[in-house]
């Protein structure tokens, strides 16, 4: 049935594409089955998903390189697709970037904070655009094609506290694997004894008494103390055995980095994606 199923897509395409005489396939992924039935569209069980890759002349004029699953149904019709960015029209990013300063101060714009964008499609070879917020903390990246992409946000003013670099690098492992071509796998162990420890050091914490005298309170602040001390010096062997190269890259040189935010964005065309991000106290 896959022949039926990019046949599907190619005439979705024709009739749904404001220029689709300029539309020119490349290829499609295998036809998957699902695991489950997909019934984002009350009308339709969608039992199929393809990805395809095309090109298409966007109001722009240029050419753009399309990657799209749709979805189909038990007779390989399509029943709707991952975006509504078929046509390769241009979206953009703006956003705000503070901190806060402390209680009396209270928040300011992290002016001078990088903004990164790694589009995540792969047909368009890992590209990027990046910006820097300005004295108000605001950004903007215009031009952006519609897709996928990895954000990252370097702080300027303030520093991650060792266990933060950990999460964001283990939440985005596969995208920095596609990325920077580096298998943060390959240190699975570290990874491992390193969330047990924190599991460890969260049942320790949640055993707080507010019934504890005074001698109790001080061994319980002197243990938990003990146990971040461990823990942030695990992360930090963690991220000194990672070649300098990859640190480089991505803009981790030791465990009390620059603040970062990583998250996972989807661009639309002739839409604007709007992110407010806030570092909070710097752990420095």
């Amino acid at each position: 049935p896959t022949n039926k199923a990019e046949s599907a897509v190619k005439n979705y395409l024709k009739e749904k594409l404001k220029n689709s005489s300029s539309y020119e396939s490349i290829n499609f992924s295998k036809l998957d089955t699902l695991n489950e039935f997909d019934t984002s569209d009350t009308k339709q069980i969608s039992l199929y998903k393809i990805t395809h890759y095309y090109n298409i002349i966007n109001s722009e004029n240029e050419k753009t390189k399309m990657t799209i699953t749709f979805f189909l149904d038990k007779n390989l019709k399509v029943t709707y697709s991952n975006t509504n960015s078929i046509n390769g029209d241009f979206g953009s990013l703006t956003g705000n970037v503070f901190w806060k300063y402390n209680d009396y101060v209270g928040t300011k714009a992290d002016a001078g904070s990088s903004i990164i964008i790694y589009s995540l499609d792969s047909i368009r070879g890992n590209s990027k655009q990046e910006t820097i917020a300005d004295i108000q903390g605001n950004y903007k990246i215009n031009n952006i094609l519609p897709g996928k992409y990895l954000l990252i946000i370097n702080s300027k003013n303030t520093f991650n506290c060792p266990y933060q670099i950990f999460f964001n690098l283990a939440e985005n492992k596969p995208e920095i694997k596609q990325l920077f071509n580096f298998d943060l796998d390959k240190y699975k162990k570290q990874f491992v004894d390193i969330f047990n420890f924190i599991n460890k050091s969260t049942e320790i914490s949640n055993n707080f008494s507010e019934a504890w005298n005074s001698s109790q309170l001080d061994a319980y602040l002197s243990k938990t103390n003990e146990l971040d001390r461990t823990r942030d010096k695990m992360i930090e062997n963690l991220i000194d055995s990672f070649p300098i190269e990859f640190k480089e890259k991505i803009q981790i040189l030791s465990s009390f980095s620059r603040s970062q935010q990583f998250s996972i964005i989807r661009v639309e065309e002739n839409k604007e994606k709007n992110i407010i991000t806030d570092f909070g106290i710097s752990c420095l």
